[in-house]
């Protein structure tokens, strides 16, 4: 039992060791979660710009596509 004491500790050293520096306490924390939400809504707003583009795209795709079909109709002759 001691050996995996022993060995749950080491891996818990490690564990700690592998994690980042806590850089300038809480306020650094701080500013670096607002940096990064600001972060966040700017590549938010440029993916809603970006999606509402491929939706335009998508519906003058399927306008064309809709006269295409109907001039293909049109040009069959009834039997």
């Amino acid at each position: 039992m001691s050996a995996a004491l022993v060995k749950a500790a080491k891996q818990f050293d490690a564990l700690v060791a592998a994690l980042p520096p806590s850089e300038g306490g809480e306020e650094a924390q701080l500013r670096k979660i607002a940096e990064l939400q600001a972060e966040n809504d700017a590549v938010g707003q440029e993916l809603q710009k970006q999606l509402e583009a491929a939706e335009k795209e998508l519906k003058q795709v399927q306008e064309l596509f809709s006269q295409a079909a109907d001039n293909c109709l049109n040009l069959k002759k009834p039997d």
